[in-house]
């Protein structure tokens, strides 16, 4: 009695079974739609046309998985993408100041979740205690790790008086947040509060510089 595979379905033939050409096509025609990766070297990629779009290869002497697009060879997307951008606003805040900074925009083609990696240079008068909150942003929005808790630093005064020097900090900034197909960006969302020390202060936002990573795939 004939029957089926179990992967792709092909038809198994008995001795009863009468020779139809049909059967051999629709064979064929399953054949056709799982074309699985074609071997080659760099130097012998095969030369395909629309037909082939979406069919892969494989290159022995490179172990390179190429997709074959219907015009070029483009890299399965399994490593992560990566954006980078930086701003270099150079601002001064005092107390109870709130500044947005955006650094990149960027298409993404999958949804996934994005990893906001920040580095944020400060400049702060010796003559102040201050404090200073960061916070990367994804479309706008606080996306800081640990349910949005902020990176935080407490700059002590350690001169009571005078001026023309200052301290330089560099404070690490990590983000993650949900994503979907579509165009997106990532910032700085830093502000300033008051201390118990004193109401007033100078602090000064050198630049911000991060990537931003889409670290995994989403099931929709």
């Amino acid at each position: 009695m004939s029957g089926t595979t179990p992967r792709l379905g092909l038809k198994t033939f008995d001795q009863s079974d009468p020779f139809l050409r049909q059967d051999f096509n629709d064979q064929s025609a399953k054949l056709d739609a799982y074309p699985g990766s074609f071997l080659c070297t760099s130097a012998s990629r095969p030369a395909w046309g629309p037909n082939q779009s979406g069919m892969r290869i494989y290159e022995s002497d490179t172990r390179r998985e190429l997709v074959w697009t219907g015009t070029a060879w483009r890299e399965p997307l399994s490593a992560p993408p990566v954006w980078q951008g930086t701003v270099a606003p150079d601002v001064a805040m005092g107390h109870d100041t709130h500044v947005y900074y955006n650094l990149a925009t960027f298409n993404v083609n999958r949804p996934g979740t994005l990893l906001v990696n920040l580095t944020v240079e400060i400049q702060v008068q010796s003559t102040y205690t201050m404090n200073a909150h960061f916070r990367p942003q994804v479309d706008g929005n606080d996306a800081g790790v640990g349910g949005g808790t902020p990176s935080f630093i407490r700059v002590e005064q350690v001169q009571t008086s005078g001026g023309g020097w200052s301290r330089h900090y560099m404070i690490p900034v990590l983000g993650i947040r949900s994503v979907g197909v579509g165009s997106h960006k990532f910032g700085l969302h830093m502000f300033t509060t008051p201390t118990s020390v004193t109401q007033a202060g100078s602090m000064r936002l050198s630049q911000a510089r991060g990537t931003a990573l889409l670290v995994n795939s989403t099931d929709t």
